[in-house]
Formats: structure tokens, sequence, C-alpha cells
């Protein structure tokens, strides 16, 4: 018999998850990947030149979970001046494995808020110092609050340290790290944080890098957020050089993650990365071995974590009757 498509907005998602269940999601969703137990094809694009846009197409599946996604992401500049739009706009699809059918279209802005955060934990969980007490923050955005949930829930935590080119930014967020029992404290530059911090999350659409070699120090781990695409860039290449580097996917961070612009400068090549997040994930690598080794996490986002993600906050909307239902479209 088929089933209605349930239909969740934005406002429908927000706080249905909590962080820590999302984190065992993806590092289980991770190990999965490690295993060989997903289909995750490369991330398509197509290009809207006269419209300054993009749109992502980013199919997934995890077998052992029968759980299938399909994620659409525009990214078109001019929305917020001329469209009054966001500037990114997120779709996802759940598509049942055993039948084909679409069970539920949702917004996509809190699946992808959860899990890049629980993303950037799971590897500070891996591969950060167990001792490290004090996380920075540059980028203090909408991915700003989802990482330093992700990280306060994989640490003992003392102070947040944030930068962000707008200071209002830095200043909120470090209001919610103070809200949370931490310290939490709005720096004037990004080198302030860079020094003073254990683990550095940069969470910025920057092409220019932000974070210099010499500010880095023994012993950090620095999760990179931000590039998502081919030419951005947040810290300078020579960084990599000192570091044992970890990507959640070689294909994806080559060509849009922070690795591409050395990669296609010629700076940098697999060769340097130690591993794949889903190998350590999977117990097929070791993660971090000593306390002085950097350790540098690229991460551009894959289809099984929204996969996992999406179905978990499904569950929780067919539980609690959220959003609405419609007759399925096929019929």
């Amino acid at each position: 018999m088929a089933r209605k498509l349930r239909v969740l907005r934005a406002s429908d998602l927000n706080g249905t998850l909590q962080m820590k269940d999302v984190l065992t999601l993806i590092e289980q969703a991770f190990a999965e990947r490690g295993l060989g137990r997903t289909q995750m094809p490369a991330k398509s694009y197509l290009r809207f030149p006269e419209h300054e846009g993009v749109l992502l197409i980013m199919p997934g599946s995890v077998q052992q979970l029968e759980q299938a996604a399909v994620k659409l992401i525009n990214v078109h500049t001019r929305n917020p001046a001329e469209h009054g739009l966001p500037t990114l706009l997120s779709t996802i699809v759940l598509i049942s494995p055993d039948t084909g059918e679409p069970l539920c279209i949702m917004d996509g802005a809190y699946v992808t808020g959860m899990r890049t955060g629980a993303a950037a934990g799971v590897a500070t969980k891996l591969l950060a110092r167990k001792d490290s007490r004090v996380l920075g923050i540059i980028g203090a955005g909408f991915q700003g609050p989802f990482q330093l949930e992700a990280v306060r829930n994989v640490l003992q935590l003392e102070e947040v340290l944030v930068n962000d080119r707008v200071p209002e930014k830095a200043k909120a967020l470090a209001a919610l790290a103070t809200s949370l029992g931490l310290k939490g404290r709005a720096c004037d530059t990004a080198e302030e944080v860079v020094r003073a911090c254990d683990v550095l999350t940069t969470a910025t659409p920057s092409d220019t890098p932000i974070v210099r070699n010499e500010w880095v120090h023994e012993g950090m781990h620095i999760n990179c957020v931000g590039s998502y695409a081919a030419g951005k860039q947040e810290m300078e290449a020579s960084i990599l050089k000192r570091a044992r580097v970890v990507v959640d996917d070689w294909e994806q961070a080559s060509h849009a993650g922070e690795i591409n612009v050395p990669v296609s400068k010629g700076e940098f090549d697999r060769s340097g990365v130690y591993a794949e997040l889903p190998e350590i994930a999977a117990g097929l690598k070791s993660g971090r071995t000593d306390d002085t080794t950097i350790t540098v996490f690229d991460t551009t986002g894959l289809a099984i974590q929204d996969v996992v993600t999406a179905w978990a906050a499904y569950r929780v909307a067919e539980e609690k009757g959220l959003g609405f239902q419609i007759e399925p479209l096929f019929t």
C-alpha cells in the first residue's frame, strides 16, 4: 500500500534532535563507509553562472540501516539582495530502499547544521588531545553554534574563543558558550584565537587563507569546515605539510575541500593524506597517537551524513506528527 508523503519545514525540524545522538549516528555512518557498506556517488553540480548560482546533488544510502536519501543544495549569492531569499537553500528527499517511494521532503538546513557539527565532533573525538580544554572558532555564522555543541559533547571544554569579521556575531556565539557554563570570549583577531586554543574550527567561506602557519602550535587539532567549492581556502597550505591530514573523502576534498587549492597548484597530493575519517571510525587506522602531532580534518560533507541524520529527524516527526502529509505523488 502506498504511503503518504510527509513534508517538513524548517520550523518543524528545529530542535528535533540531540547532538549527542547525532554524534553517535555520524560515527556509525563513517564506520559503515569505512567498511564499504554504503553507496555514495560523487556530488554532481549544475551551474547557473548568469544567476551566480550552483546546484549540488548528493545521493547516498546506508545498506545496514535500510536508509537512502538525496540532498539538493542551491547556493545563489544574489538571493538576499534580489529575491529576499537565503543564499543557501537545501532540500532533502528520503527514499524507501524497499519500494523506492519518496517518504519525506524536508528543509535541509537543520539537518545540514547538525550533521556538519557532528562530523567535526567525531573528528575531534578521534584526533584531538584528550586534555584539550580550549576551543577556538573562526566564523560565527549559522554553523558556529552546531560546532560548539558538537565539540563540547566530546571534550571537557573550559573556554571558547570566537572571531568573526562581524564582531556582533562573535560576541553572540561567545555569549552562547557562557550560557552553557563555559568561559566564552570574543576575540578581535583570528591570530588571538589560533594561538590560544587546543582545538580550532574554521567555518568561513573564505577564498583567502585566514589561519597563518606561524600561529599553529604542536598538538593542535584543526577542523576545516568552511571550504565547500573549488577556490575556497581558510588556512595556509604550509600547515598541511606539518600536520597529519585526515579527509572525509579524498575525491570530494581534493576538488572542493580545504586541500583543493594546494592540490590544484601541485603543492599537495594524496600521499600527504594520512587517512579518510571513515577508516579511523571503522578501526582500520589509528587516530591520534601522541600529544605533539598537529592534526587537520578536512570535511566537505558526505551524503551518508545527511541520510542518517535526516532519517532520525523523520522518525521523530512521524512519532510527534510534525509537519503535514500529502497523498503519494504517483497516484
